[in-house]
């Protein structure tokens, strides 16, 4: 059966986009844990906490735009439609928070390393950095 028009371009526009919906899961979760760490920047009132969380943010933004891109690279264009968002900010309420918070994306990062980027090094390579931006995060919080 040959598909009309319609269903052509419905599927042309499918085919821009990465047909593997973790590829976007990853993107979408980044969001969220930027954000979220943008809110604690904004509500903390430790300079140290402040800062950390700042130098953090600005990292993920930079080290997240890579991997989206690389993984868009490799695999085409994601699309968060059918994603939705992971968590609803949360306000902070004391270092234990943030640290289970990071825990969590740790463990979600090497999950997706493990799992849907196994094969490609060069993405691993990527997630690796988030990894170590976090536990960063996780120690420099410790010192204040």
């Amino acid at each position: 059966m040959i598909p009309n028009y319609q269903e052509y371009l419905a599927l042309e526009e499918a085919a821009k986009y990465s047909i593997d919906k973790n590829h976007s899961l990853i993107a979408v979760h980044g969001l969220s844990l930027r954000d979220q760490i943008h809110v604690w920047h904004w509500q903390t009132e430790v300079g140290d906490q402040h800062k950390a969380l700042g130098e953090f943010y600005e990292n993920l933004l930079e080290t997240l735009d890579q991997l989206v891109e690389a993984i868009m690279g490799k695999y085409g264009r994601i699309s968060v439609k059918s994603v939705g968002s992971p968590k609803p900010l949360v306000d902070l309420q004391d270092l234990k928070n943030i640290d289970a918070f990071v825990d969590e994306y740790i463990k979600l990062f090497d999950n997706f390393r493990n799992t849907t980027f196994k094969n490609d090094t060069e993405i691993q390579n990527i997630i690796d950095e988030l990894v170590a931006e976090s536990l960063k995060l996780k120690y420099l919080l410790t010192m204040s």
